[in-house]
């Protein structure tokens, strides 16, 4: 990708700016390794989908309205972890499902999305919005990621503890780790939550895998995406196509207005179609 694509076009902007993972970024911009893309950002307050309406900051700290509270995050946007930044995808289905949790008949997502005497478990919590966000909708999940981003995990957890008043559970996880997710519960959760997690090939391989080994028979995996990586995208849906009969694309108008843009989507996805 050439730097001067971050020009004059909205559009190409947004991509640059978001579609780079950190630690990428030695890989995409060679002549200039420490170039940090302004994304993760705060989404907009404008229900426009235009990539031109969103506005970008480089803010250490990102806040997420749910119901009457705010869960902060603090974010650490010169890592190389991807981990430890704040990416939209799980600030975009936390109000998805805020936003249809309560809603009466009519209710296209009635039947799914009622999280008493459930349990969740989030893939790649980075941050722990997604987690958390949901934690404060009143369902029992739990948070993993891998071994170099659990310091940023453990740090939002406190951080958030007085909103939360029970701060949730979290465990380091690797995906391709068999025995971990035996002993995390395999087939077990009612819920499997990922956000933002399909950027490298290996790994999105893995993750479906993860995601079957957690998931109950008719349990739901609710996925934020985004499209990070053209060779990634492509192993993913192939692979998650195989191993789901169920994949259903949220209709954007079903998204929270203010947590909405055309790059972003969320999934609906069960081992029972």
């Amino acid at each position: 990708m050439n730097r001067k694509d971050g020009g004059g076009n909205p559009r190409a902007r947004l991509y640059y700016h978001v579609s780079s993972p950190p630690n990428f970024r030695s890989l995409l911009f060679p002549q200039n390794p420490k170039f940090r893309p302004s994304f993760p950002v705060q989404l907009p307050l404008s229900t426009s989908s235009s990539p031109a309406a969103m506005r970008f900051t480089d803010s250490p700290v990102i806040d997420l309205p749910v119901g009457s509270a705010v869960l902060s995050f603090e974010q650490d946007n010169g890592s190389f972890h991807v981990g430890t930044s704040v990416w939209p995808c799980s600030l975009v289905l936390v109000k998805f499902i805020e936003r249809w949790l309560a809603q009466p008949s009519p209710n296209p997502y009635s039947h799914f999305l009622t999280f008493s005497n459930k349990k969740a478990i989030e893939l790649g919590a980075g941050c722990g919005p997604a987690g958390m966000g949901l934690s404060l909708l009143g369902l029992d999940t739990i948070l993993t990621d891998i071994a170099p981003v659990m310091p940023a995990l453990k740090r939002n957890i406190k951080k958030n503890k007085k909103v939360l008043g029970k701060a949730p559970k979290y465990s380091q996880l690797y995906w391709n780790n068999q025995d971990q997710i035996r002993a995390i519960g395999g087939n077990s959760f009612d819920f499997v939550i990922a956000a933002d997690v399909v950027y490298m090939e290996d790994s999105a391989v893995q993750l479906v895998d993860a995601m079957e080994g957690l998931l109950k028979p008719d349990g739901v995996a609710l996925l934020g995406y985004q499209l990070r990586s053209p060779e990634a995208h492509a192993v993913f849906w192939e692979k998650l196509r195989r191993v789901f009969p169920f994949v259903e694309k949220v209709p954007h108008e079903h998204l929270h207005p203010e947590y909405m843009y055309e790059e972003t989507d969320v999934y609906v996805i069960k081992k029972q179609a």
